[in-house]
Parts: C-alpha cells; structure tokens; sequence
C-alpha cells in the first residue's frame, strides 16, 4: 500500500479560491515557446489557492496564489511561460497537469498584476522532500521585486505544507543565488549553485535515520528524495562513481536526469529502477538495469547506490532485480573493500578486470573495477 504524504492528513484552513478578478486567458495564436511573453490566466475554482496581496516597489498590488497540479484547465497558461524548458521537463509539466503522477506533488506558485502573470516557481516533492525550480519572471516586472515577494510566501507556505528541505540548482553567486541565500538556502559544497534549504539543522540525520526499508519500484514521488540523496556528502569510504543512470560522479545533483530516466520508462525501454524506502518515508537508495551504452545495449549496466546509514540493505535491491535471462550485466565500482562490491558479489558477480587509474576522488588517482555477471 503507498505511504501516505504527510501533507495528505492536514486540512488547510485556507479557503480554495478562484483566481483574482480578471485573470483571462492567452490569446490562442500566442506563441507558448516564447518565454518572455505576458500570460492573461483562466479563472478556475478548482485547484487555484489565492494566498495574499502585497506592494511592489512600484506601488502596484501583485496576488499571490499557488495552483496544485493535476489541473488541465491551468496546464496551457502556465505551460506558456515555461515552453522553453528541455523536453524532459515539458514532459513533466503536461502529465503533471493532465493527472497524478504517482504520490508526487507539483505546485507553481504565481504572481499576477492587473490580472497577468508576472512571476512563477515550481516546487515539486513528496513525504517532506521538496525541489524548487523553473523560477521565472516576465521582462516588464522584472526588479521590482516580484519573486522575493512570491518566494517570501512560497516558503512560508510550504512549512504549512509539511515541507522541511528543498534543494535547487542555479549558478555560484549570480544574482539569483543570493536571493535563495537571502531565505536560507546554502550552496552544498562552498564552490557550486547546488543549494540546500534545511528547516532545522538535524533535518538531514532525522530524515535519514535507520529503520526497516521496503524494496519497490522507483516513482515519480522519488524525484525530490532522489535529489536529496545524491547531494548527500561524499564518505570517506564511499564507492565511485554515485551513478551511472544521473550521471553523478559523487555529490552532485540528478533534478534533471531522473526526468530523462522517466521519460525512458515511460516509454516502455528495457529498464527496471527500483527504490528502497525506509519506515519513515525516505528514499535511502536506488538499484537500476538498463542497457549498456558501452556495449551499444548488447549488455546491461547495473547502478547501485544506497545511504550510508542502510548500506546493510544493499542486498535486498539486488535481490528485487529481475535478472535477464541471456547477457551479461556490468557494474563498476573504485573500493574492492566496500559495500558494493560486497552486494554484487552475494548476487552472483564476479570482477573481470580493473583500469588502473581510471578516475579521481579530488586529486587522488583510483582505479575502476569492473564486475560481470551472466553468460553470452
């Protein structure tokens, strides 16, 4: 049976809303690739939550409200101001308004004046976990302070939510940078603009802390737990690389490249992902089998990562794995000590050969093993 969202049990005691007076739609020959355009909204009383007013710089009013996906009726307006995101994303944004996407929550927070939008974030997530992205405001009301009065109510509002981490990606120190700085987030490694948001210092050890785990198929509702997993500090003994599947060679983010992963899936390729989830909702590891592109998908290629504090479950993944029955299956890994290594060799795979000197941990040289599993 899902796990209940944490959201899912609290009533809001705000009232649903319709839209400000005004909100219209967009002209049909609009152009919805042309991100710099001004949207009219619909009016709608069904997902749309008006949550205050404020002042602009300007002395303009500006209504703040957030639309809770799925909703069709918003999906085109919305859609407008984000028509040049990657395709991945657009992917996203169509199924999220079109219906559930699993357990997994997708909430743009909007910003109008005079009946127009004039600044928007997303802020997708499950089970406490969030991610903020595809913050955007159009050209006209641009410094006037527009988003950080959106963000200001945004972040509030997501505390009622049952939200306590989000993370984001930007650049290092850009404007945008110091406005999320500006509202407690942190770039997770002092060097880059993957940030963090943590409403307590021990959100992170909570979040993550040992307990029993299930082993199930990956959701949509993974994506933020996901992220927040990859970003996670590289131990000592950890193994190299994080992840084939996100291309993460230690702490890094995979906002973007779960959404290719979901596309493929949705697409019917030949990949099994699966999750492990602990007994208090977290996402703690990922196990996935998909063709190898070194061997142009004559063979497979297993990824394998799991959180320090359940590294002890790394064998029930693997035992979830529905093996091919002809084919090889690959796997790589730098530590021949650690608990990788140990789980692929419980489920049948054996080292073949090692490339001296293949990678870096920081400036240290480290070889990568390479393990099979299967016949031809």
């Amino acid at each position: 049976m899902p796990l209940g969202l944490p959201w899912q049990s609290q009533q809001c005691n705000r009232r649903a809303a319709a839209a400000p007076p005004g909100i219209n739609a967009p002209p049909e020959n609009t152009c919805p690739c042309d991100g710099a355009a001004t949207l009219h909204l619909q009016p709608t009383t069904a997902m749309y939550t008006h949550l205050t007013s404020v002042t602009l710089k300007t002395g303009e009013q500006m209504e703040l409200g957030v639309v809770r996906c799925p909703d069709p009726s918003w999906g085109k307006q919305i859609m407008h101001l984000l028509g040049h995101k990657s395709r991945e994303t657009r992917d996203h944004f169509a199924a999220a308004f079109a219906g559930p996407l699993d357990e997994l929550e997708t909430r743009f927070y909007i910003g109008t004046i005079g009946g127009f939008t004039a600044t928007n974030v997303m802020i997708v997530g499950a089970r406490g976990a969030g991610i903020l992205g595809h913050v955007y405001t159009v050209p006209e009301h641009r410094q006037k302070g527009a988003y950080s009065q959106l963000m200001t109510v945004q972040m509030e509002d997501i505390r009622r939510a049952g939200y306590y981490t989000l993370t984001l990606g930007t650049g290092f120190e850009i404007h945008p940078y110091w406005i999320y700085h500006r509202f407690g987030f942190r770039s997770i490694d002092g060097t880059s603009g993957r940030m963090k948001w943590l409403a307590s210092p021990n959100v992170e050890a909570q979040h993550f802390r040992p307990g029993a785990t299930r082993v199930r198929p990956m959701r949509w509702d993974d994506w933020a737990q996901l992220n927040l997993l990859a970003l996670q500090p590289v131990a000592p003994d950890d193994e190299l690389p994080r992840s084939w599947t996100f291309r993460v060679k230690g702490q890094g983010s995979l906002e973007g490249t779960f959404q290719v992963l979901q596309r493929n899936l949705a697409r019917k390729a030949p990949i099994t992902a699966l999750a492990l989830e602990s007994a208090h909702g977290a996402t703690a590891g990922w196990a996935v089998l998909q063709p190898d592109d070194i061997a142009f998908g004559d063979g497979r290629l297993l990824d394998l990562y799991v959180h320090p504090a359940f590294r002890h479950d790394a064998g029930k993944l693997l035992d979830e794995m529905p093996w091919p029955e002809r084919g090889r299956v690959a796997a790589y890994t730098t530590d021949p000590h650690g608990y990788r290594w140990a789980a692929l060799r419980d489920a049948g795979f054996a080292p073949i050969t090692e490339l001296p000197h293949w990678m870096r941990r920081g400036e240290t040289p480290v070889s990568l093993h390479v393990l099979t599993r299967g016949g031809s």
